[in-house]
């Protein structure tokens, strides 16, 4: 089957976006990540996929506020403390 012919004539004559070009880069760089399009190119480890399923079955599906979580901004100060000796 020809699907040329269900393309428009002026969008088939468009150039490739050059943020193609870099996605082919990138695919063949040892131990690159890419964020290109908004998630990485690698499968989301099953610890985390596990914690979301959980979340969602106790019905954690809102937004959090603005701030985040309070338990998770305590975390990172104590990251950040004991690490980087930032209070």
């Amino acid at each position: 089957m020809d699907s040329s012919r269900y393309i428009a004539r002026h969008v088939a004559g468009l150039p490739k976006s050059r943020i193609r070009d870099f996605f082919d880069i990138v695919a063949q760089t040892k131990d690159s990540i890419s964020l290109g399009v908004g998630e990485p190119d690698f499968d989301t480890p099953w610890h985390i996929r596990e914690a979301a399923i959980y979340a969602l079955e106790k019905g954690k599906t809102h937004y959090t506020s603005n701030l985040g979580l309070l338990e998770l901004r305590r975390a990172i100060n104590k990251y950040v403390e004991t690490y980087f000796a930032v209070t």
